[in-house]
């Protein structure tokens, strides 16, 4: 398959290009003296018949697409008309709102007379939960959210099928062009190393960011927002000696307050450029020096008293909009909450930047859901696609992420946004970051299970426990997990 291919393509070339280098013959130095070279004594002779006329290249065989007819059916043949699509996600309140509004413009638009019947199913958390229930009786939607380790774990179950054909399907799928239009970022997280293939299409991103007070920074004497985890906890602990005097509520100056999660683990991971798993999926590598450094930095700020945890849900940003935090790091999807709590807080002038870094750049945690197709009938499951690739369409996902504030997957879509970038410059600057270097969090199954243990791991380190044992411990729980859990 091409994406499969050019994965393996590039694989070989970084394994062999170095070795090529070093086998290049060494520069001949130049002669002394010019070297002789004879004249022809005669002139050649005229070819006595003409040349033969060249051969004529034939045109490439078109190579067909490699996938099981009775999974996918006769797939370029294949006619979805009529179907219904059963959609589970996690949206809420405004999101699920504007959702039913494309899934309705859909249905009256698509040209197969495909109907999708969306549904809320609560959070994450609920939605994994009730298809986790399901498999056993195949009590399943026709496509739904996942992230890339819950879909892992679904293709573990046989309960999803590859996106492969559909994406490299001549009629169905995508050119050479267009998904060159889409953020690297985007088509490289939903690969999933134990099984090859694509089980999820990306319709947005999100990533983490550090939120920052400018006014304090500015009071504190600093010109610009930290660049290094050394600026950072320097900067932390001088918010605690001077609190910000915009804040609306008493106390001392909180310089960061932190949630534990184990995304914010992996974006101080991937910061000092570590990773929390190897490249093929087969092994937790976060216990290295890497993740060392990273709990150790945050186990000292907590012990100088210059980072606290939250003490309620969403407590980071209610400290940070009251002007009682200089800084939080968190999900680029809440800007529009830090926007609120701010405007309705301290009132004071904020933006976003990169999270600190020791690399010679930023490397960011990118990161968002996807959607699956679940196994059912090859028409329905390419219906489902038909939905899917409709609403990665620039124009819809302009529409979704001017209206959610998460980030498009390609590039023709930010193009269409540059009104609302205008209006909205923190969102505007946050989105050039898409282009930056970024770790993958893990996509294998059993992923879920490894985040509990990575939370709890954070927990008993910032409680004051060993840092290299915990991490070593939580490696070894999380690889025991990966084993259950492989295909």
């Amino acid at each position: 398959m091409r994406m499969r291919k050019l994965v393996a393509v590039l694989a070989i070339l970084a394994l062999t290009l170095p070795l090529i280098a070093s086998c290049a013959p060494k520069e001949t130095p130049a002669p002394t003296e010019a070297p002789v070279v004879e004249e022809p004594t005669e002139a050649p002779e005229e070819p006595t018949e003409a040349p033969p006329e060249p051969t004529e290249v034939p045109e490439p065989t078109p190579v067909p697409l490699d996938y099981d007819v009775e999974i996918y059916g006769e797939l370029e043949n294949l006619d979805p008309s009529g179907q219904v699509v059963t959609y589970w996600y996690q949206h809420t309140r405004s999101r699920e709102e504007l959702m039913l509004s494309m899934i309705d413009e859909f249905n009256r638009t698509n040209e197969w007379g495909i109907t999708v019947q969306g549904e809320s199913q609560g959070g994450y958390s609920d939605l994994y939960a009730k298809i986790i229930a399901g498999i056993p009786a195949n009590q399943l939607p026709s496509m739904g959210v996942a992230y890339q380790n819950q879909a892992a774990t679904y293709a573990v179950q046989e309960a999803l099928v590859a996106l492969d054909p559909y994406v490299e399907s001549e009629k169905w799928g995508y050119t050479e062009a267009e998904l060159d239009d889409f953020f690297p970022i985007a088509l490289a997280a939903d690969y999933l190393p134990q099984f090859e293939a694509r089980y999820g299409w990306p319709p947005y991103k999100s990533m983490e960011v550090m939120y920052y007070n400018e006014d304090w920074l500015a009071e504190l004497g600093y010109t610009g927002p930290p660049e290094t985890w050394e600026e950072f906890g320097e900067m932390a602990c001088a918010a605690v000696e001077q609190p910000f005097s915009g804040a609306t509520v008493a106390g001392p100056g909180l310089g960061y307050v932190y949630s534990i999660d184990a995304s914010r683990f992996a974006t101080f991971t991937f910061s000092r450029g570590g990773n929390i798993i190897n490249k093929d999926g087969t092994g937790y590598v976060f216990n290295g020096p890497e993740g060392l450094a990273a709990l150790t930095f945050l186990q000292d700020l907590v012990e100088q008293g210059c980072a606290v945890e939250q003490t309620e849900r969403y407590g980071d940003q209610s400290d940070f909009g009251a002007g009682r935090s200089l800084f939080t790091i968190s999900s680029i999807s809440g800007l529009p909450y830090y926007k609120s709590v701010v405007d309705e807080g301290a009132g004071f002038n904020w933006s976003v930047n990169p999270p600190p870094h020791t690399t010679d750049t930023p490397r960011l945690n990118i990161y968002g859901a996807s959607q699956s197709i679940f196994v059912s009938t090859p028409e329905e499951q390419l219906a489902a696609w038909l939905f899917i690739k409709w609403m990665s369409e620039p124009a819809q996902q302009a529409t979704w992420a001017s209206g959610t504030g998460y980030f498009p997957t390609r590039q023709a879509a930010a193009d269409l946004l540059a009104d609302y970038f205008a209006e909205h410059p923190t969102y505007a600057k946050a989105f050039t970051f898409m282009a930056m270097d970024y770790g993958v969090e893990s996509p294998v199954a059993g992923y879920d299970e490894c985040r509990a243990a990575v939370s709890e791991m954070l927990t008993a380190v910032l409680s004051g426990e060993d840092a290299q044992t915990q991490l070593d411990a939580t490696a070894e729980q999380c690889n025991e997990y990966l084993k259950e859990a492989a295909p």
